[in-house]
């Protein structure tokens, strides 16, 4: 989902719609390192496609 915060412009939520925490970590971490918002959607697409696995 798009991300209404400066610090996350994309997180991930669970079937509940609940923000899954460790990936916004990650993609927060991400961004933090100059990463383009579109590298963290992308990331955060792959990560979404993972937890769905799980």
């Amino acid at each position: 989902m798009k991300g209404s915060r400066a610090s996350l412009p994309w997180f991930v939520v669970d079937a509940a719609g609940r923000e899954i925490e460790p990936v916004s970590r990650y993609l927060r971490d991400l961004a933090l390192c100059d990463a383009s918002a579109l590298t963290c959607r992308s990331y955060g697409y792959d990560l979404l496609s993972w937890f769905r696995v799980l």
